[in-house]
């Protein structure tokens, strides 16, 4: 366990009522609504050298509709509290609020108040307020034994592209080279792999919301801390024991090529890395008959009966995925 569930772990015994509101990617309460806080920090998050303001206000909103779209919700309104030092200037907090709002626009969410005080260095906290359908939310405890695990997208993208950026600047790569935000690795082809995937996070609000009204029962996560923490969680609060096969996370061959270059393993980036933002979860197996003709969608293990998550690698050896590799706030 890591220090952040550590915490979390003492807030719910706090907490009346924790089982029902604490669980989950956003809190359920009463005519279909779910809401949701997420915050994003300078030099945790994003930095000034290499993020555009527009970038870091977009990233403040996609963050927090990536949570609404894990639970099958449509976002609805948002209040923005701006945390800025007095060193930044007025056009830079134009810049910024207009890439939040850019964001908001594409998701249809009307942005209704907010706050804005001082601060040491620039923090943006949003509050979602979404709505699901009448055929409910996904949670993490819905999984099943039997049940077959799925994602949406590929994972490592956002990892690499954060180690390309770190790498460029230590000027250890030269074989590694940013332009017009995408990073190149310099090979016959010059294969690109776009750093959107980090500085501007797609949330998959439509697929989240079709996965979800599609299906009878559905538990469901965000990868904001990586493929492995959403397994993991998920396998917790269900009581169940997942297996993912080694040979079916789906990595983008960009991402692989870019792994050699830097020398990382690509699979340990795409379970532990964090930021793609894909949607992570367990569906029955009629439901996936419903759903398995949408866009993205992949089958990556199963659900049995039993604790934990594994990784079945290739010469069929079961790994346990590891909560303490997963990405951690507090380190």
């Amino acid at each position: 366990m890591n220090k952040e569930q550590e915490i979390l772990k003492e807030i719910r015994k706090i907490i009346p009522n924790s089982k029902k509101y604490l669980f989950d990617d956003c809190a359920i309460i009463e005519k279909n609504l779910v809401v949701t806080s997420d915050t994003i920090v300078q030099d945790i998050h994003f930095d000034l050298k290499n993020y555009k303001p527009s970038q870091i206000g977009w990233k403040a909103m996609a963050v927090n509709l990536s949570d609404i779209a894990s639970m099958g919700a449509k976002p609805l309104y948002a209040m923005v509290s701006l945390s800025l030092p007095k060193s930044i200037n007025l056009k830079f907090t134009k810049e910024l609020y207009k890439g939040i709002q850019s964001c908001a626009k594409k998701y249809k969410t009307q942005i209704i108040g907010g706050n804005l005080t001082s601060s040491k260095e620039i923090s943006i906290t949003i509050t979602l307020i979404g709505k699901t359908s009448h055929r409910g939310v996904s949670t993490r405890s819905n999984g099943r034994s039997g049940d077959l695990v799925f994602c949406t997208g590929t994972f490592g993208d956002a990892a690499a592209a954060y180690l390309v950026i770190a790498s460029k600047a230590k000027q250890s790569h030269k074989t590694l080279l940013v332009k017009q935000d995408c990073f190149v690795v310099n090979t016959p082809r010059n294969d690109k792999l776009p750093l959107k995937s980090l500085k501007t996070p797609t949330p998959q609000i439509n697929l989240g919301h079709k996965i979800v009204t599609s299906c009878n029962r559905v538990a469901m996560m965000d990868s904001s801390d990586g493929l492995a923490d959403c397994l993991i969680q998920i396998s917790e609060q269900s009581k169940v024991k997942i297996i993912v096969d080694e040979d079916k996370i789906p990595i983008s061959k960009e991402m692989k090529k870019a792994c050699k270059v830097l020398k990382k393993d690509s699979l340990d980036l795409a379970l532990y890395g964090g930021e793609d933002y894909q949607l992570v979860g367990t569906i029955s197996r009629n439901d996936y008959k419903k759903i398995k003709n949408l866009k993205s969608i992949k089958i990556i293990g199963e659900v049995v009966n039993g604790k934990s998550t594994f990784l079945k690698q290739k010469n069929n050896k079961l790994v346990k995925l590891s909560m303490k590799r997963t990405y951690a706030h507090f380190k």
